[in-house]
């Protein structure tokens, strides 16, 4: 079972922004994996976006770009990286989409699993292996 919390991250008037978030690690070139919060985006269909100069500190091996439609409809291209990610327990090796955003990620992370969050600051964040 992976687990995390809801955080908070900002405010906008009487809006709180709410991030469900959970730690996994990724393998640096080096082998030595590097632990991340990173936010559950369930909008998102791949398996981890992590930030340009991030893949750069972990020496992440290029792999090519594919096209990708962004939340607002609009196509473009991502460059992808070859990682081992830390997943409940197991060293996965997993593509990472390049973006400027915080480290994300995706349900084909997620899948064959349970998410359950809730949703105040807070809140627990739960991801349990489906049987």
């Amino acid at each position: 079972m992976i687990r995390g919390e809801v955080v908070v991250r900002g405010r906008d008037g009487p809006l709180t922004y709410l991030q469900p978030r959970i730690e996994i690690g990724v393998a640096g070139s080096d082998g030595v994996f590097k632990t991340l919060s990173v936010v559950v985006d369930t909008g998102f269909t791949g398996w981890l976006t992590l930030p340009p100069a991030l893949i750069r500190e972990l020496g992440l091996p290029y792999q090519g770009t594919r096209s990708a439609t962004l939340a607002d409809g609009l196509s473009t291209r991502v460059e992808l990286y070859a990682a081992r990610i830390s997943w409940d327990g197991q060293a996965l090796p997993r593509l990472v989409h390049q973006s400027d955003s915080v480290p994300l990620i995706g349900m084909y992370l997620m899948t064959g699993y349970h998410l359950a969050v809730d949703v105040r600051a807070g809140g627990a964040v739960t991801l349990s292996e489906l049987i």
